[in-house]
């Protein structure tokens, strides 16, 4: 094992970060799939009045750099608890956007000692349950990857890569460059599983409109985390922390954070209901 390696066997790619606030519990911020810490900044200046907040760039985006490996949000996870220890700030309070709540989810599960609470905005996650007309798109698109890549295999040509690709492949895969393999890894990912052994206190932010991850995913991780509650934000899409957006979610996740300062205060298990 090198010293660039944790015992897992993760690399510690080194981790860029911006801080706001000096006082009060900590709070690690991080971004969905594509994006950086920057997006994540106007919500993390409005924590930082009342909490010491650091929003990271995972590994691969922004100006921190991508892992030598093509990894799995298992590995994410244990990165960013290695950074915890690193930084001195367990247990933190966690709030993961997207791509980030997966991860989020992960290292609640498996540094529970590390997690004080968990924060999930739009968090994706979990398969989505096809019916109707997406249930048909979805095994047309199948068949047609199927076929093309047997074409492929007869022939040698390139008919999944020069047509296939560019006419089916998602935005974010078409995008994802040098970090195409994680992101493969990381859609086909159920996490399921360690969602259920989260015991860390969970609140949840579901845009309305968001069709990327719609609420039904918000209701599942509902039913699936004990100790959690769900706020579903009307009109919002899955970005609803952006712009006039962020003293909205700000505000829901103060009171979440000043609920479980009462539980604490009272002695009670479960955290007051946020409205």
């Amino acid at each position: 094992m090198t010293q660039s390696e944790t015992q897992s066997g993760v690399e510690l790619v080194p981790i860029n970060s911006v801080r706001y606030g000096d006082k009060g519990d900590v709070v690690l911020m991080m971004h969905g799939w594509g994006l950086s810490l920057d997006s994540m900044r106007i919500l993390g200046e409005l924590l930082g009045k009342w909490n010491q907040v650091i929003i990271v760039d995972l590994p691969g985006f922004g100006k921190t750099p991508k892992p030598d490996a093509d990894w799995d949000t298992i590995q994410y996870a244990e990165r960013m608890a290695k950074y915890i220890d690193e930084q001195n700030i367990s247990p933190a309070h966690l709030i993961g956007h997207s791509f980030g709540g997966r991860v989020a989810i992960r290292m609640a599960s498996r540094f529970p000692d590390k997690v004080k609470s968990v924060v999930l905005i739009n968090a994706h996650g979990l398969q989505r349950t096809l019916t109707g007309e997406r249930k048909l798109k979805s095994m047309k698109t199948k068949f047609l990857s199927k076929t093309c890549k047997f074409i492929d295999g007869i022939f040698g040509t390139k008919t999944y890569q020069n047509w296939f690709t560019p006419k089916y492949g998602s935005r974010d895969y078409l995008n994802a460059g040098p970090l195409k393999n994680i992101m493969v890894k990381a859609v086909t990912e159920d996490v399921t599983p360690d969602a259920l052994k989260v015991k860390a206190p969970t609140f949840m932010l579901y845009g309305e409109k968001d069709d990327e991850t719609p609420v039904e995913f918000g209701e599942r991780y509902k039913s699936l985390i004990k100790n959690s509650q769900l706020v579903v934000l009307p009109g919002k899409d899955h970005f609803p922390f952006m712009d006039e957006g962020a003293h909205l979610c700000a505000s829901y996740i103060l009171k979440f954070f000043r609920s479980l300062d009462e539980t604490a205060s009272s002695g009670s298990t479960q955290p007051g209901s946020v409205k």
